[in-house]
C-alpha cells in the first residue's frame, strides 16, 4: 500500500477554519495505490487527515474532492466531513486509462498540493463520446447478442437500443455503426436501456389505451385529448403511435398529464436533449 505524504513549504502552512485553523503543512493527503485497474471495480482510497495549529485532528472539516478528468472517474465519498480524526475519505476508480490529477477542497480552501492516480488496463480502443458500437456477427441467426447496437456514453458505459423503433428516432440509419472486438466490448459496462428520443414520436403500451409523449430522461406524459396529438402531428397523427412491450415499462417514468396542445411545445421538448447523452442526464459530451 502506497502512501504519499504531501507537504507545504513555499504555500501558506494554515487558513482559519471556524474556530480553529487548518494547519495545511501538518496535514497529509494520501491514495492507497497509485495504480489502478480501469475497469470501474478497482479502486484506490483517497484519504484527507486535517491538522489544526496545535498539530492535532481538526474535527468537521467538509472537504470535497475533485479529478481533472471530470466525470470520467467517478469518486464517492466514504465521509466528505472529517471525523475524531481528522481523516475523510474517497473512493476513485474510472473507466477510462490515464492520469487523474486529485485536488482537495477543505472547507472552500484549496489543498496546497496534489495527488496523481493512473489507471491502465482499460479500453484499448479510443471511442469519442457517442460512438455507436456493435461486436462481429457471427452469422449464427440463432444468436441475437450480435445484433445490438449500443451508445457509448461520456461516462464510459454503454447504453442498449432495445429495439429499431427506439433506435430510428435518433439516427437515420445504421452507416455509424462501428463494429468493435467482443474482448473491448467486454471492458465497457452496460449501463441500461435507451429510451425514445422526446418528441420524435407517441408512444402507448400493448394494455394501457393511454397515448403518451416521450420527454427527456424517459419520462412519458400523457396526451389526454385526440386534440392535442391531432394538433402536434396533424390528422395521420395515428400513424405517430408506437407500441410499446410491457418488458421495456420499467425503462420508462411518468410525468404530469398534457390537458391541452399548447401545454407544451415540442420544440423546446425536443431541444432538451438532441443526443442520447444528453437524454441520460450526463451532459452534452
Amino acid at each position: 500500500m502506497a502512501t504519499v505524504l504531501l507537504c507545504a513549504t513555499a504555500l501558506p502552512v494554515s487558513a482559519q477554519s471556524g474556530a480553529q485553523t487548518i494547519n495545511f503543512a501538518a496535514s497529509t493527503f494520501s491514495t492507497s495505490k497509485s495504480v489502478v485497474r480501469a475497469d470501474g471495480i478497482d479502486n484506490a482510497v483517497v484519504s484527507v487527515t486535517i491538522k489544526n495549529d496545535f498539530f492535532g485532528p481538526l474535527e468537521g472539516a467538509t472537504v470535497e474532492l475533485r479529478s481533472s478528468r471530470g466525470d470520467q472517474d467517478e469518486i464517492i465519498a466514504q465521509n466528505n466531513v472529517t471525523n475524531s480524526f481528522g481523516r475523510a475519505s474517497f473512493l476513485l476508480r474510472s473507466l477510462r486509462n490515464g492520469t487523474s490529477t486529485l485536488t482537495a477542497i477543505v472547507n472552500g480552501q484549496t489543498f496546497p498540493k496534489t495527488v496523481d492516480v493512473f489507471f491502465d488496463q482499460g479500453l484499448a480502443l479510443q471511442l469519442p463520446v457517442g460512438a455507436l458500437i456493435k461486436i462481429p456477427d457471427d452469422n449464427d441467426v440463432n444468436t441475437l447478442n450480435d445484433t445490438a447496437v449500443y451508445y457509448y456514453a461520456s461516462n464510459g458505459k454503454r447504453y442498449v437500443f432495445p429495439n429499431e423503433k427506439t433506435y430510428f428516432t435518433w439516427y437515420a440509419d445504421f452507416s455509424q455503426v462501428r463494429i468493435i472486438p467482443i474482448d473491448q466490448m467486454a471492458l465497457i459496462p452496460i449501463g441500461g436501456n435507451i429510451t425514445y428520443r422526446p418528441a420524435s414520436r407517441l408512444v402507448k403500451f400493448q394494455t394501457d389505451p393511454k397515448t403518451y409523449l416521450p420527454t427527456k430522461g424517459g419520462v412519458l406524459r400523457w396526451a389526454k385529448t385526440e386534440e392535442i396529438v391531432r394538433t402536434w402531428f396533424g390528422p395521420q397523427w395515428n400513424t405517430f403511435i408506437d407500441d410499446i412491450s410491457e418488458a421495456f415499462y420499467v425503462n420508462y417514468t411518468f410525468g404530469s398529464p398534457i390537458e391541452g396542445p399548447y401545454d407544451v411545445s415540442l420544440q423546446i421538448i425536443a431541444d432538451t436533449a438532441r443526443t442520447v447523452n444528453e437524454n441520460l442526464g450526463l451532459g452534452r459530451p
